[in-house]
């Protein structure tokens, strides 16, 4: 999917380290609290526009010719969203075979309260890691990143669109290349896989 829909994986280690023949620590009362207030806390409202993805899809991506595919090509592959702990992110998980090889990526995505906006983290065996924000309205979502590729400055928008059923997604990538018009470098059509019906 090279750049999809997208999202972010923190890491948070909190060591507890107890000397040999050592009495266990103590948390003090305002340690406690603090704890007992995140264990009880609930995801923003703003996570409930990103649970409708929740679920197992398959993709069918069709490569536009162009530079960086000058035959285009198809690629097919699953990806399965998953809520993140306590549901304040959504987590992606994502494969694809074809025309653009073998592809493997991983995505978070969650609500940023204090920027005000949808954060992601996009990661891949093609081209690492990727942060973005995704702006969200009812069933689309919008994502505009820019790189630079080639000694060419290189805009590329990401626009999807989920069905009122929530059973398929349109998805289109276009870039443009210093400024230059709009192309359409890749179409990807998701349709979600409903429990015990064929896969294939």
């Amino acid at each position: 999917m090279k750049m999809s829909i997208v999202l972010f994986c923190c890491l948070s280690a909190m060591p507890c380290v107890v000397a040999a023949g050592s009495s266990p620590a103590t948390v003090d009362d305002k340690t406690s609290t603090a704890f007992a207030s995140t264990a009880t806390s609930m995801p923003p409202p703003e996570m409930s526009a990103l649970y409708p993805r929740i679920g197992k899809w398959n993709v069918t991506i069709r490569t536009e010719p162009g530079r960086s595919s000058p035959k285009g090509g198809i690629d097919r592959g699953v990806m399965t969203i998953t809520k993140g702990p306590g549901g304040f992110s959504i987590v992606q998980d994502f494969w694809s075979r074809g025309t653009s090889g073998n592809v493997v990526g991983q995505s978070y995505a969650w609500w940023d309260p204090h920027a005000k906006s949808y954060k992601s983290v996009w990661c891949d065996n093609m081209q690492g890691c990727t942060e973005f924000t995704t702006v969200v309205e009812k069933n689309t979502w919008t994502v505009e990143l820019d790189s630079e590729a080639d000694g060419e400055n290189v805009h590329t928008v990401i626009h999807a669109a989920m069905s009122a059923d929530h059973n398929t997604i349109h998805e289109e990538v276009t870039n443009s290349y210093n400024h230059g018009t709009a192309e359409t470098a890749t179409v990807s059509d998701y349709k979600r896989v409903v429990t015990g019906a064929n896969e294939n």
